[in-house]
């Protein structure tokens, strides 16, 4: 797992961003808000924002 200040590729936008925080708190995060999670894929705040939304007006069976 990395770390905070490491750069990753949004897999939603393919933006390039810093990490503001480690690898286990964003899984950790994700498995709180997600049913299932195939793979975990890095997405930035801005795209995390859109899908989350999208999940919860055409999806909601997505989230915990």
């Amino acid at each position: 797992m990395s770390g905070i200040g490491e750069t990753y590729e949004c897999s939603v936008c393919h933006g390039v961003f810093t990490k503001p925080r480690n690898d286990e708190e964003a899984l950790a995060e994700a498995r709180a808000t997600w049913v299932k999670m195939d793979k975990p894929v890095p997405v930035c705040t801005e795209c995390a924002a859109e899908v989350y939304a999208w999940a919860q007006l055409d999806h909601p069976g997505y989230l915990r």
